[in-house]
Order: C-alpha cells, then sequence, then structure tokens
C-alpha cells in the first residue's frame, strides 16, 4: 500500500516533533519534517510530495517564499494551514484532502 508523503513545516521544535508522530501513526500516512526554508528546499530536492502541511510560528514573509515555492514546483499540491487544535482537528485536516485526490 503506497502511503501518502505529507512534507510538515513548522518553527516549534516540541510542536513539530508531537504532529510528526501523530501523523505517521497513521498506517497510510508517512511525514517528514522541516523546521527551516533550506531544510524544505533540500528535502524537496531529493523527494515528492502528496501534501504540505504548514504549521503556527511561520512568519508571514517565509510563507508567501514557501507558498510560491511550492505552486512552482507543483501548483496541484495541497498546502494545508494547520494552527493546533489536537490529534482529531489534524487527522480531519489531512483526511480531507487526501479524500479529494
Amino acid at each position: 500500500m503506497k502511503k501518502f508523503e505529507i512534507l510538515v513545516i513548522g518553527r516549534n521544535v516540541e510542536i513539530h516533533e508531537v504532529v510528526l508522530r501523530l501523523i505517521n501513526k497513521n498506517e497510510a500516512w508517512l511525514a517528514t519534517g522541516a523546521l527551516t526554508d533550506e531544510e524544505v528546499f533540500a528535502i524537496c530536492e531529493a523527494k515528492s510530495f502528496d501534501m504540505v502541511l504548514l504549521g503556527s510560528g511561520i512568519a508571514e514573509e517565509s510563507e508567501e517564499i514557501l507558498r510560491e515555492y511550492f505552486n512552482k514546483l507543483n501548483p496541484h499540491l495541497p498546502i494545508v494551514q494547520h494552527y493546533g487544535g489536537g490529534s482529531g482537528l489534524l487527522y480531519c485536516e489531512i483526511q480531507q484532502v487526501f479524500e479529494k485526490i
């Protein structure tokens, strides 16, 4: 079974680790994390993703750069803004995207 590849971008290390752990609990999903824009660019050179999850704490300027980068990389790549709210909300946000694919 192919796993849906999710790139998780965040700035808070502790929250980032929790989100990665929660996503990877689902057997159908595989999360890769990045804490800086530079990490994002390096990871995306080596791997493609089915979805990008943007965590809170990303500066507006950085988010604009990332969105522009992903739009050029793949204009159909879903980008989801995740503000927190627990694992139920996180799973729902991701599941809604993958149901459309």
